[in-house]
């Protein structure tokens, strides 16, 4: 399985009382995603889950429309927010070093991704 043509990232996820995997789109700014095993209802909040280890990823904040936020940690030391709410737009990424940001830049492949 794909997303917007490429692999996808993983999550166990929750909404409501129901489980199961969310596949989100790799693409900054896509918001293209497959729920599997979960109802995929506009509006739900979303509960992400490592699925390697079961464990919540913690909230780290409030986006503008008032859900909660959680943050996935880049391996060249920046992260990005993404917004529980299912089919909230909001979304930021951030690099406390610059040099870091450069680096993610510079080692791009050929369609722009990281």
């Amino acid at each position: 399985m794909q997303v917007d043509a490429l692999d996808f990232i993983l999550f166990l996820a929750k909404v409501g009382n129901s489980r199961g995997h969310l596949y989100l789109s790799q693409i900054y700014g896509s918001g293209n995603k497959i729920f599997q095993q979960v109802e995929d209802i506009a509006g739900a909040i979303v509960e992400y889950f490592c699925p390697r280890c079961n464990t919540p990823f913690p909230e780290v904040g409030t986006c503008e429309c008032m859900a909660s936020k959680i943050a996935l940690y880049l391996n060249d030391g920046g992260y990005v927010e993404v917004c529980t709410r299912n089919g909230c737009r909001q979304h930021w990424l951030e690099f406390k070093n610059i040099d870091d940001a450069f680096r993610v830049f510079q080692n791009q492949d050929e369609v722009g991704l990281f």
